[in-house]
């Protein structure tokens, strides 16, 4: 896949035009996942990033067929990240619910309040040379969300210039490896959080305290409590901030029950 003289100083040039023109042609003709794969790495190497990370946002420990998990992050960082489930923590996939476009790396702070350990979860994929990325959120409704990412910039400061050619090459690359593996990859999981427990995790995503939502819902603060805990059981994880993140990005919560102004506590 040759895009000429890509120019990405230039923004959408004929160069740059060429490219994403030749990716759309050949990502049309993949036949199976295998040739979705190579021709994202074959994209990161064109636009200068050393690594891609096309991923569901969800739990690849066991290797789920109907999810997609293409990478080539090292290895080390690889199993740390899937094998940690630290997709829950990480602020570039919480920032993909705030995004309706792709964005850079260096954009977070816009989309989403950084926390400690944010900045600890991005440190550490410093670390390991996984950094200065861009991403292009994917969400289908009724299904796991996932994004198409590339990081790692040869030469860090044009990561930017590579938004408008990135949304077409992952929105594109997404879509055809959805058709590959048959459309739904996995339906939300079911059973799925009762009304009280749906509830509580819906007021929770508003910034709302268990006091709050005990005064709205005319219950105690205690029973509060016991629904998210009862929730946070259901989805295996620790805290209301990861029960928020889970529920959303599984589909049990839409983003249209969350008032926009409130988006940013999602990742607090």
């Amino acid at each position: 896949m040759q895009g000429g003289d890509f120019l990405p100083s230039q923004g959408l040039d004929a160069g740059a035009l060429n490219f994403a023109s030749a990716f759309l042609a050949e990502i049309q003709q993949a036949a199976g996942l295998a040739d979705v794969e190579r021709l994202l790495e074959a994209a990161a190497h064109e636009l200068g990033f050393r690594h891609y990370a096309m991923i569901h946002h969800d739990d690849h420990r066991v290797g789920s067929p109907g999810l997609i998990n293409m990478n080539n992050y090292p290895a080390d960082y690889a199993a740390a990240y899937f094998g940690g489930l630290y997709h829950r923590d990480d602020p570039v996939v919480h920032a993909c619910i705030a995004a309706n476009a792709c964005f850079a790396w260096c954009e977070l702070a816009d989309l989403i309040e950084l926390a400690p350990h944010h900045h600890r979860f991005l440190e550490r994929g410093a670390r390991h040379g996984v950094t200065h990325g861009i991403t292009v959120p994917a969400f289908v409704l009724g299904e796991r969300s996932g994004s198409c990412n590339f990081c790692s910039p040869r030469i860090p400061d044009l990561t930017q210039r590579h938004i408008a050619v990135a949304q077409m090459v992952g929105g594109f690359a997404f879509q055809k490896a959805r058709r590959i593996i048959g459309r739904r990859p996995r339906p939300i999981r079911t059973p799925g959080l009762q009304p009280r427990q749906r509830e509580c995790a819906i007021l929770a995503a508003q910034g709302k305290s268990n006091t709050d939502i005990a005064t709205i819902l005319g219950l105690t603060p205690a029973t509060i409590k016991t629904y998210i805990e009862a929730a946070c059981g259901r989805y295996e994880v620790h805290n209301r901030t990861q029960l928020v993140i889970a529920a959303v990005l599984d589909g049990e919560i839409g983003l249209h029950e969350i008032s926009p102004r409130q988006y940013r506590h999602l990742a607090t």
